[in-house]
């Protein structure tokens, strides 16, 4: 099930912040489709999106207001996708498959444990699980695309387990997709 939030239309499909998702086009970040513009003016926060300077997702689709999927959570140093999470995927197949014309992008998150160059190539890996996770189920690889924040966009702060374990995670953007 998809859950709709707020009557603003403000697209709030996870990441921190009160006012739903926020998206930054860090210099740092890398994704699969060859990184992404960053730099100054490159952010862009729900409802702004459209007078924004150029987002990480602009040259791909627009995110779809509304639309929250689900969050995948993984275990400590690890790129597979466990049994209690498959579900969670083969939701966003379906959503995905139910919905031509929408994309979507996977962020792949880290806990603060390891170097930022290792959080960064393991977020990559956890994005890449999902996306073969979601191609093995039909979903064209031209409508997905990765990127991985490594340890950069936290979803909580802490060193304790609990939050650690919150922060090791591929969180998913909806995109009505540019043709």
């Amino acid at each position: 099930m998809f859950k709709v939030k707020g009557d603003d239309g403000a697209a709030r499909v996870g990441g921190p912040g009160a006012g739903g998702y926020d998206a930054n086009a860090g210099d740092a970040n890398i994704n699969s489709m060859g990184g992404i513009n960053g730099g100054a003016g490159a952010n862009a926060g729900a409802g702004e999106w459209n007078n924004a300077a150029p987002g990480p997702y602009d040259d791909f689709g627009r995110p779809i207001p509304g639309v929250t999927l689900p969050t995948v959570y993984f275990s400590f140093d690890s790129s597979r996708i466990g049994s209690s999470e498959a579900p969670k995927l083969d939701e966003i197949a379906s959503y995905l498959s139910s919905t031509p014309g929408t994309g979507v992008v996977i962020e792949g998150n880290c806990d603060n444990r390891g170097s930022d160059e290792y959080n960064r190539a393991l977020g990559e890996r956890r994005a890449l699980a999902a996306k073969e996770y979601l191609v093995q189920r039909g979903i064209a690889e031209s409508r997905i695309r990765t990127i991985s924040y490594g340890e950069e966009r936290p979803a909580v702060q802490g060193d304790d387990e609990a939050s650690r374990a919150k922060n090791r995670r591929d969180e998913f953007v909806a995109l009505t997709l540019n043709k």
